[in-house]
Formats: C-alpha cells, structure tokens, sequence
C-alpha cells in the first residue's frame, strides 16, 4: 500500500509545527506508520503549492493551526485547501491532528474517509494494523516508541538541519483539567495530563541529534514548571517537582551536538505561590539552556472579572511576581546577546465579562512592569479562537487600541533588551522581502532582524543592531567589511554619513590603521 503522510502544519497553543519548527505529532504519526509495517511519502502544504501532488493509496493529511499567527516562511493549509487536497486524492484519505480531534473544521471532515479521532498516531496504527480504529489514547510506552520511529522524518524536512528547529513534547493535556481549566483551551481536552519519563525525553533528543538536528524548544507542555508535579488531579496549583526538572534539563545539555535549547510555557500561579522550589527549577533552567529563552506565562486578562468567568488560572498579582523572579534569575546576557531567559505574557481579547475597562487594567499592568523596570521579551495580544465554543469580542476599538499600545510598549522593551550597538550571534538570514533580506536566530519566539540590503541566504552571521521597530530591529552585519559593503549598509552605521563620500573614495583599505580618520565609535562596526 502506497501511504503519503502530507504535513498541513500544526500550531496549537502549546506545540508549533509551522517552519521552521518540525511537530512532534508529525514525528508520532510517521512512527506509527512504521511500526505497523508500513513505509509512506513526506509531502508538506509548501510542496503541494508547488505543484507536487500526492498520488497513493493512502493519504494522511496532519493539521492543526487552532491559534494561527503571523509566519515569516510559509502558513498551515487554509480551510480550501484541506478541500481540495481530498477532492483530487483517488484513494482513502484520514484527516488527523488537532484539526480532527477537535472537529475544527467540521464542514470538510465529509471530503475524508476517516477523522482521526483521539491520539492521531493511535488512530492511524490501530486502522494499518486491524482495518478499524476509535478514539483512544496511546499508553506512554506506544508515545514513545511513535516518537523514536518516526524521528528521521526530519531528514525529509527542507532546510534540515539548520533551518528546522524540532518540537519536543514534555506532557500532554493540562493539570487543571478537573476544573476544566481556562475557557477557552483546548489541553483540559486532553483528559488527565500524561507525563513522558525523562529518560524517553532524552533518548529522543539523543537520537534526533544522531540525525543531524540542532535545535530545541521543549515546547509541547502547559507548564514546564509543572512537569511532573505532585498534586496532579488533586491541586489546581500543583507542587514543582525540582528533581524531575534537574534530570531532565541535565541529562539535555549533557547531549554533545545541541545548539539551541529552549522552553516554552509556564504557569504564572505555581512560580509565585511555590517560590522557593520555583527559583531552583528556574536556575535549572536558565543553567542548561542557551539564551534568548523566553518563559511564555499564560496571563490572558488583568481584569478580575474576566479571571473568574474564565476560570483563567492566575491573578495580576502572580503574574507580576513570577515576572520579577524571572528577570531576576535570567536578565543577564548570555552568548548570543540576548538574556538568558525572560518572561513573555500572552493576553487574549473577546473573553467572557471582558469591558471597556478590561483593556485599561491590562495598560495598566503593563505599564507597572515598565515602571518596575523588568523586562518582557514578548508580549501575544489575539483574539480568543473558538476552539472549545464559540467566542465575540465586543470591544473592537478598544481592543485595537490594546494592540497599539502593546506595539509601541514592545519597541520599547526591545530598545532597552537590545541598545543600538549590541551584537546578535548566529542569526539566520531566511527571506528577501524587496531589497531587505530578513533573518533571525533559531529557537523559540526569535526577534526578526531586518538587514536593509540583500545578503546571501540560508546563511548563520552576526549582526550588530541600528535601530528598533514595534516587533523587530534593525541591523547590518558585523563586523561589516567596509571594501565590499553597499553603500545603504555603510550608510546605517550610526555617525557615518559625514565620512561615507571619503570612505567610498579611499576604498579599498588594506588594514584597520587606514581607518584612523573614523571616529572609534564608527571604527567598532567595520573590518577591512
């Protein structure tokens, strides 16, 4: 049977899969595959775009982008195109991931022979090995063994492996899933909240390193603070559980070939209310990880009210706290230029008992943190998706205004994280857009540097920052090779104007004491 597993891309609240990140139920799904004695073709949403059209017996389309975003690359498969995709396949065709599990999109699970309900990679090996599949749960060992399978999909990834940032699953579902947790997510869905051992997590990584990848975001969690936390089903806050923290990011950073190492969510209320077992397991983490982490708190909302009718799982006050133990445990710069782990908030607008008022009180803790003078390296403003039930916002204006605020209040923050004049290691350029070519470094919610000429692409530089935009910086590569710079990169150099006719006129310089003429502040950003 000929089996082609096309990736739609996936970006749920906890797991990314949108380039250049690589999903790991993407990765659970090929394992399953194989180990029910099956081989398959790896086609993406790009390469379908592309003209490259799956021909087989079989077709799994994996999808999920229940919280889309703004992409640099590419974008998950829209709605028409999941259409279309099943309208031109001859053969049976299983429509799975979160888009499936949570009938998403439920007027175009009739172009599909089967719904993969449940774990996917549960669904898909029980139909390959019986003929007949139902919604279940895979068992922890089954996890694991999908995931080890299925690892060397990445080899199929474009771009691997310095473009391809790989997605590891820590936990499945969230710990306050008895309460039903926040209104509008989809990990209480999930049932009980599953655990993956470290030594699994390890193995993994291990392997994955073995085929050549770099690059890490411990990302698939509700809460790593929580990983493995005692009180589960019992606690809405549940204890940290520090010694499952250090063997995990331990045993990590032991692996020689990692690159880049980071997280992703954590739970305001279990840092500030577990303080003491919180600032070791943040210690841990900042330790073993690379910098230029970002510690994403689910805050949502600074309004009380909208707390309560949401059963959202902090309050301002936890949510300043657990900024301020942030910041200071990992405010310092580590060896790509950036801090080695600073906060990010994620608010959401159209919540239940949301007001005028709401976006007032959201400005106003917002600017406390300012005022405070700790540091945010992130901040998500979107409307809540109606993913659980449908949701309204009724304060457009003022949400807008919210999203204004949050620009400019962004832009501020990044002068302060990045001064004109600091450096950024090992940013990969990605794109061209007109004459810019647009770049970042790999890893979790990277800043996009925007160099104003066309450099080569697919390429790991160093760039050295001029100025700041509301999400972004501006920069030029360093140290910058004053005999072959185009003149717009010279031009950027903060003081170069006045001596760029007579830089233009003596080129080529054959050594750094020609530059003598240049102020030493101009001198820092050139090399001859």
């Amino acid at each position: 049977m000929r089996i082609v597993l096309l990736d739609g891309y996936i970006d749920e609240p906890s797991r990314l899969g949108v380039p250049p990140y690589i999903s790991p139920e993407l990765r659970s799904i090929a394992g399953a595959i194989k180990l029910a004695g099956f081989e398959y073709e790896y086609l993406s949403i790009d390469d379908w775009r592309r003209g490259i059209w799956p021909k087989g017996d079989l077709l799994i389309v994996l999808h999920g982008a229940l919280v889309p975003g703004r992409y640099l690359l590419t974008y998950p498969a829209s709605k028409k195109e999941l259409v279309e995709i099943a309208k031109n396949f001859r053969g049976k065709k299983i429509l799975a991931g979160p888009t499936a599990r949570f009938h998403y999109f439920k007027e175009i699970e009739k172009f599909y022979d089967f719904v993969a309900v449940g774990d996917s990679s549960a669904y898909i090996y029980d139909l390959l090995m019986y003929g007949q599949a139902e919604g279940r749960r895979m068992s922890i060992k089954e996890w694991s063994s999908f995931l080890l399978e299925g690892a060397d999909i990445v080899l199929r990834r474009e771009d691997f492996p310095d473009g391809v940032v790989v997605e590891i699953e820590t936990s499945i579902g969230c710990p306050r899933y008895f309460v039903g947790g926040c209104s509008f997510c989809t990990e209480p869905l999930y049932g009980e909240v599953r655990f993956r051992d470290e030594e699994d997590i390890i193995q993994e990584v291990k392997k994955l390193v073995s085929l050549g990848a770099k690059f890490f975001r411990i990302g698939g969690q509700s809460c790593i603070v929580s990983y493995k936390g005692f009180g589960i089903g019992k606690k809405e806050i549940v204890e940290p559980n520090v010694g499952a923290i250090k063997n995990l990011f331990e045993g990590l950073r032991s692996i020689k070939g990692i690159e880049v190492l980071h997280v992703d969510n954590a739970n305001p209320a279990v840092i500030a209310n577990y303080e003491e077992k919180s600032r070791k397991i943040l210690e841990i983490i900042a330790e073993n990880c690379t910098s230029g982490n970002v510690l994403a708190l689910g805050m949502e909302s600074a309004d009380p009210e909208v707390i309560k009718k949401n059963n959202l799982n902090s309050t301002p006050e936890e949510v300043m706290k657990s900024v301020e133990i942030i910041n200071e445990i990992g405010s310092d710069i580590g060896e790509n230029g950036l801090p080695k782990m600073l906060p990010g908030i994620n608010f959401l607008g159209g919540l239940d008992g949301e007001s005028k008022r709401t976006y007032q009180l959201n400005m106003k803790f917002l600017m406390e943190v300012e005022e405070k003078n700790l540091l945010l390296r992130r901040i998500n403003v979107r409307k809540v998706a109606p993913t659980r039930r449908k949701f309204r916002i009724k304060y457009e204006e003022e949400f807008k205004k919210f999203r204004r605020f949050v620009r400019e209040y962004e832009k501020r923050m990044l002068k302060r994280i990045l001064p004109v004049g600091s450096v950024l290691r090992n940013v990969r350029t990605e794109i061209w857009k007109g004459t810019a070519t647009y770049a970042r470094q790999m890893g979790s919610y990277p800043i996009i540097v925007v160099i104003p000429d066309k450099v080569p692409l697919k390429k790991f530089i160093d760039v050295k920052i001029y100025a700041h935009a509301e999400r972004s910086v501006r920069a030029i590569p360093y140290p910058l090779n004053i005999n072959e710079a185009s003149t717009t990169l010279l031009k950027k150099i903060p003081g170069m104007n006045k001596y760029l006719l007579e830089v233009l006129n003596r080129r080529p310089f054959s050594r750094s004491e020609e530059l003598v003429f240049l102020p030493e502040e101009v001198r820092n950003w050139l090399t001859t």
